[in-house]
Order: C-alpha cells, then sequence, then structure tokens
C-alpha cells in the first residue's frame, strides 16, 4: 500500500522531523485501501500548565498519544494528525476516565499546540495555531502566551533590557516576532504595576529555532498548586 501525504511546502518547510514520521505507515490518521490516496495532515503538540500537581495522559480519539503522564509545563512534540474535527481526552495517571474531553478542528498543511489550562474544577483545552515559517536563519523567532489564570496583563521583559512581548492578558498570545540570538535573562512583570512576579536565567535562544515563552503557574497559589513560572516550549 502506498500512502503520498500532502504538504503545502511554505508553512510546513520549517517542521521538525518528528512530524515528518509516519508519512508512510497508517497510524493516527485513516488509510484507504486505494494504493493512490493522497492524505493530507496537521500537525498537533500538546502542553500541560493546567497548575496543579496533578499529572495528565492524552488521548486522541480514543489513542492514547502520551507515552507517560504529562507533568506541569510537560509536553508532547508535534504528532501527523487528521485535518477535520478530532477529540482529545486528558485523564489522569491511573484512569481512562476523562476529566476533559476537548473537540478541536485543525486545518490541512497547519501545526497547532493545544495547552491544557486552569485549575481542575475549571480544566480547559486552549488551541493556539503555530507559524512555523517564523524566524530567520540568523535571528530566533519567539512569541509571549500568557497561561497564568490568576496573574491578569503580564509582559515579558529582558532583565534589564528591552520588553519582548507587552500586555498580554489571560489566554493572550502575541505573534512570532524575530529577536537576537543569545543568551537572555527572562523577567514577568505585572503590566499594571509593573512588579517583577518571576524570573528565569541564562536561557539561550539559538539562531533558525522558534520559541514560545509561556507564563504558566499562579501568582498566589495554594499548597498543591504550581507558583507562577517561565516555561520555554521550542516549536522548532
Amino acid at each position: 500500500m502506498k500512502i503520498f501525504t500532502r504538504f503545502n511546502s511554505k508553512p510546513f518547510s520549517r517542521l521538525t522531523a518528528v512530524l515528518l514520521l509516519a508519512t508512510t505507515a497508517c497510524t493516527l490518521s485513516s488509510c484507504s485501501k486505494d494504493d493512490n490516496t493522497v492524505t493530507a495532515i496537521s500537525g498537533l503538540s500538546v502542553v500541560n500548565v493546567s497548575p496543579t500537581l496533578g499529572t495528565y495522559n492524552v488521548y486522541l480519539n480514543s489513542t492514547k498519544v502520551s507515552t507517560a503522564a504529562l507533568p506541569f509545563t510537560g509536553s508532547i512534540n508535534y504528532f501527523q494528525i487528521t485535518p477535520g474535527i478530532n477529540s482529545v481526552k486528558f485523564t489522569t495517571a491511573s484512569s481512562t476516565e476523562s476529566l476533559l474531553t476537548k473537540s478541536i478542528n485543525l486545518e490541512a498543511d497547519k501545526a497547532y499546540s493545544l495547552y491544557l489550562i486552569d485549575k481542575a474544577d475549571k480544566l480547559d483545552g486552549l488551541l493556539i495555531s503555530d507559524d512555523l515559517s517564523a524566524g530567520s536563519a540568523d535571528k530566533a523567532a519567539v512569541r509571549f502566551i500568557n497561561l497564568s489564570p490568576d496573574a491578569g496583563a503580564l509582559t515579558l521583559n529582558q532583565t534589564g533590557g528591552a520588553s519582548l512581548s507587552t500586555d498580554q492578558a489571560y489566554k493572550g498570545a502575541s505573534a512570532f516576532s524575530s529577536t537576537e540570538a543569545k543568551t537572555y535573562s527572562l523577567e514577568i512583570r505585572d503590566k499594571t504595576t509593573g512588579t517583577v512576579l518571576t524570573k528565569l536565567e541564562n536561557v539561550t535562544l539559538t539562531a533558525g529555532k522558534i520559541y514560545t515563552i509561556v507564563a504558566a503557574g499562579l501568582v498566589a497559589p495554594s499548597t498543591n498548586d504550581q507558583p507562577l513560572k517561565i516555561s520555554v516550549v521550542t516549536n522548532k
């Protein structure tokens, strides 16, 4: 059986090799008996930023796609998925019972990240499109996403330097922007007061790579909550 996977070379030209695996196999995409079937695909990554101590398994259309339950800020790299409506289920590490089942609608030849957000009684999934054509050979590309439920509007700054992103409300995401490739010290500030809420030292951004900087956790955590932190996701 021959399975040909159709890519739009422009938006997918920077997809990592992991998304290109299984282009000749019948895995998560449906297969046809037609020897010349052309199968369109999308790419999906999953990131857990629910600010709890819990860990979560991930299922796509009833098939488990996590090799281990995702801890806080844990992620699954891009994998191949059939475009259109798909169902993603999150469970605890020890059960197959759904804590959250989310329907997502994906366009062909595009990449997405699905973030598990908010606390256990309000779990939700936030789907964000990933522009993997961002950046250039001599610079890194960076965006900032605020996924801290109690933080209010946030800014992302270089420590002692310029802002990389300003005024992101909860669930807000900046566009990717080109950034000098070097090692940074980053800080997240309250947009209104300018108070530094958390820092992360020695963040190396490499030329040609694409990064998402995530504000994850709670400004005022309780005993079983995760405190606010800066998480760096390498998209490409």
